[in-house]
């Protein structure tokens, strides 16, 4: 049998606040939040760090290859 090994592709992200970029990959992700002006999401990983990033839910959820 064949083993099929699947990787999450790692993707780099603008930070809210000090324009730093941060690394995320779709199997850190716990949860993504809309910020409430639609500009911003918060995402807050698998470790509970949490972090303000640049782009909506979707754009997230597009870039990560988690859908719509």
């Amino acid at each position: 049998m064949k083993q099929i090994l699947t990787y999450m592709k790692t993707v780099k992200f603008k930070a809210k606040e000090d324009d730093q970029e941060i690394l995320i990959s779709a199997d850190e992700i716990a949860e993504i939040i809309p910020d409430a002006d639609m500009r911003f999401t918060l995402v807050i990983l698998k470790n509970d760090d949490k972090h303000f990033i640049c782009g909506t839910e979707a754009e997230i959820r597009e870039r990560l290859g988690l859908g719509g």
